[in-house]
């Protein structure tokens, strides 16, 4: 076999080697070149696989928008993020607005926004901070007076340079906190709305002395809105709730509009729908309307409440309570009031256990104290009326009579004035009352009800020009009166039930000056051309004081008295004395004369004159007193004639030490020294009874105290002188019919009587008459008679 050639040789091996290595760079490059286009292409539609429409990326990005050649806002971004829908995302944002004025730097921070360019809104992504400066600050360097916002959600309008959100945001300022759900911002007019859920809190009212005082406060609203620009902040149902010195307060109104100073502080509040004001123990005060202005320290410094005011203060032991029109209140520079005035149908109550005090007017003036810590009290209060302010007070009453009988009832007290005025102390850190002023038409009325009558059991009415009331501090606080005064043209009306059964009521009336009434003493002293009467009595004196518990009265000075024959035409018995005492249980009054003087009884032309003058109304008997030295009782008994066609016997006068005149039998009783003197003779003795005649009516219906002698008995050493003619005997009795005189004496002295011309004439006793000359002698027993003429002397 023949050798053959080798299929590859060395040679066609290295060029196979090297064709096949040039194929496969072939090969790769393709496959290379093919990937290049794959993966090109991979890398071109990744973003719009994954929702990435990036397209450029830019760092420290900064924008600015011009209004009128101004700059209204600049935008600055740590990096931009272009995509291709045209938004941009925007990272670690600052935005500063300065408004269309430039007049102020807001800023917004947030980590990332998206902005959509087309629309020119931006939405934020996380949270958003807002830093609000006030109008005309533009260095941002003051961070008391900035506001700063904490939010998410928020959306801002780049045209209109408008920011809002719905989220909930944090806000502060001025030291305080807040919260709310939802706010916007209009840059352009400053305005900054907080929708809903406003919440703020913090501490308020530093005083203007720098000191230390601020006062936790909380705020609420359903509303609110901040004008930056206007310096006005508008409130919808807002409540604000404060700690004060002395308890908490709150304040709410429906509607509140707050102006604001350049720097933030609250000058002037305009509240309006059920605006309440409620301090913790003072109340609640409500008004449709209120209208506050604030200091510079945020304090008040004049309040004016009107439209429906009304106050309410309900504690454990009592209730107080007010209304008016129109309610004006001015504070202190430390915001304390210190006056009010109120108008308008004014009216106050407090009611307090069993009593009640209540106050109306057309006009109240407030003066109001306290500082520091202490309370404010009332130091003064002056209300006024056109038909008068009126104060009414009602206490329960448990009184004793005249008799100690105690009876319970209520007692009603009424003043009325053209001008009250009451006067105000301060104790343990509380107003109280302490006296009420009175001027113009004063009245003072006051009403006892006992209980279970049906009627009041006494009911009086004073009036004057002016009135004073003093009070003290009762049971619980109460205001109870001690003291009332009444000045000028004094009127005074008392009306009492009667003590008889089935008999009308007791009037009784007085003028005078002044009218005291003392409480404590239950008693009224009138004074200053007094007068006094009843239906029976009538009395005039320089001053009177009455017992008003014993009915029991004195009267000094230039005392008149007349007692009325009420229901019947006879005269009235009068009596002029310096002074007078009335004992109302006993319806004895006794009358006294001045030194070295009388006291003077008369009934037509009889009169009594005595030191001392006693008349029981109830008994109708009058008693006079002559004192031991020498001064004697003085009686007048005129005489009237049995037939009215002629002349009477003339006046009787009659000295004694006593007089007792009893109208029930027509007595009356001499006794001491006694010497009747008539027209026709004298008559001395140590006793004498005159009895008058009868009258014509029932003995209840007059008191007659002169009349016609009926006859008179006079005994004890018994002396008669008549002209010619004495007698003398121990008992003489006169009988007016038939003008008779029966004289008797004792065995050891018996009667006689001596005659100028005559002699002398005795027996066991002797009869005479007036105008005869005959003298009857009578036997001891009075059967055997011895007649004796004596032939009178004639007169020259």
């Amino acid at each position: 076999m023949s050798a053959s050639k080798p299929i590859f040789s060395i040679r066609r091996l290295r060029w196979a080697v090297l064709v096949a290595g040039v194929l496969l760079m072939v090969v790769l490059t393709g496959y290379i070149g093919y990937a290049r286009y794959r993966l090109h292409k991979l890398v071109a539609d990744l973003p719009g696989r994954l929702g990435i429409n990036i397209t450029q990326e830019t760092d420290h990005v900064t924008y600015s928008q011009t209004w009128q050649g101004r700059t209204v806002f600049t935008l600055r971004a740590a990096k931009q993020v272009q995509h291709k829908d045209g938004k941009i995302t925007l990272q670690d944002v600052g935005i500063i607005l300065y408004g269309r004025k430039g007049d102020r730097q807001d800023r917004i921070h947030g980590s990332e926004f998206e902005y959509d360019q087309k629309n020119g809104i931006m939405s934020a992504v996380g949270d958003v901070f807002i830093d609000l400066a006030p109008p005309n600050k533009t260095d941002g360097e003051d961070e008391t007076k900035l506001i700063h916002l904490k939010t998410s959600g928020l959306i801002f309008h780049q045209k209109d340079q408008f920011a809002e959100t719905d989220k909930p945001l944090e806000f502060a300022a001025n030291g305080l906190t807040g919260t709310a759900v939802g706010a916007s911002y209009d840059s352009t007019k400053g305005v900054v709305v907080f929708k809903s859920q406003v919440h703020l809190s913090g501490l308020r009212g530093k005083p203007a002395d720098g000191s230390r005082g601020e006062r936790p406060m909380v705020l609420t609203a359903s509303h609110a809105e901040l004008d930056r620009i206007g310096n006005v902040a508008v409130l919808e149902g807002a409540r604000m709730v404060s700690a004060g010195e002395s308890g908490s307060q709150e304040a709410q109104a429906q509607h509140a509009v707050v102006l604001l100073s350049q720097d933030g502080t609250p000058q002037r509040v305009d509240a309006n729908g059920n605006v309440a004001l409620t301090g913790e123990g003072r109340g609640k005060l409500t008004s449709d309307r209120l209208e506050l202005e604030l200091n510079t320290a945020g304090q008040p410094k004049a309040a004016h409440l009107f439209g429906a005011v009304r106050f309410l203060n309900e504690a454990d032991d009592k209730a107080e309570s007010g209304k008016a029109n129109d309610a004006r209140v001015v504070f202190n520079a430390q915001g304390r009031p210190v006056h009010a005035t109120i108008t308008g149908a004014v009216e106050s109550a407090l009611l307090q256990g069993s009593s009640s005090r209540s106050l109306r007017g057309d006009k109240a003036e407030l003066e109001l104290g306290g500082g520091g810590k202490a309370p404010v009290v009332l130091r003064g209060a002056t209300t006024t009326a056109t038909d008068g302010a009126k104060l009414r007070m009602v206490d329960a009453s448990t009184r004793k009579d005249s008799k100690g009988n105690v009876t319970n009832g209520t007692l009603t007290t009424y003043v009325r004035a053209d001008v009250l005025s009451a006067r105000f102390a301060t104790r343990a850190g509380k107003s109280q009352v302490t006296g009420v002023d009175g001027t113009g038409r004063t009245l003072v009325e006051r009403t006892l009800v006992e209980v279970g009558a049906n009627a009041p059991a006494w009911h009086e009415t004073g009036t004057g020009d002016a009135l004073k009331v003093d009070f003290r501090q009762g049971a619980k606080s109460r205001a109870e009166m001690t003291k009332a005064e009444q000045r000028g043209g004094v009127k005074f009306v008392r009306e009492a039930a009667s003590s008889k059964k089935g008999a009308t009521a007791e009037v009784e009336h007085a003028e005078g000056d002044l009218a005291m009434y003392d409480a404590d003493a239950d008693r009224v002293t009138m004074s200053g051309g007094v007068k006094f009467s009843d239906a029976e009595s009538a009395l005039f004196a320089d001053r009177v004081e009455m017992n008003r518990v014993t009915g029991d009265g004195t009267a000094e000075g230039s005392v008149r008295v007349s007692y009325l024959q009420q229901g019947s035409t006879a005269e009235p018995v009068h009596v002029i004395a310096a002074r007078a005492v009335g004992h109302k249980a006993t319806g004895v009054t006794q009358f006294f004369a001045a030194a070295g003087g009388n006291a003077r009884m008369w009934q037509g032309g009889s009169t009594v004159e005595a030191p001392v003058l006693e008349f029981d109304r109830t008994k109708r008997v009058v008693t006079a007193h002559g004192t031991g030295s020498g001064q004697a009782v003085k009686t007048v008994l005129v005489e009237e004639a049995k037939d009215s066609r002629k002349p009477g016997r003339g006046p009787v006068r009659i000295l004694s030490r006593e007089m007792v005149y009893t109208d029930a039998t027509r007595e009356v009783e001499f006794k001491g020294a006694v010497q009747v003197t008539d027209q026709r003779g004298v008559m001395r003795s140590q006793a004498a009874t005159v009895y008058l005649a009868g009258k014509t009516v029932a003995p209840t219906a007059e008191m007659t105290l002169g009349g016609r002698v009926d006859h008179m008995i006079v005994s004890g050493a018994v002396e008669l002188e008549q002209p010619g003619r004495k007698g003398s005997g121990d008992k003489l009795v006169y009988t007016s019919d038939d003008k008779t005189f029966v004289l008797t004496g004792t065995k050891a002295a018996p009667p006689k009587i001596v005659d100028e011309a005559q002699g002398t004439v005795t027996g066991a006793s002797l009869r005479f008459r007036t105008g005869d000359d005959s003298v009857e002698v009578l036997s001891g027993d009075g059967t055997q008679r011895v007649r004796t003429e004596t032939r009178m002397k004639p007169k020259d």
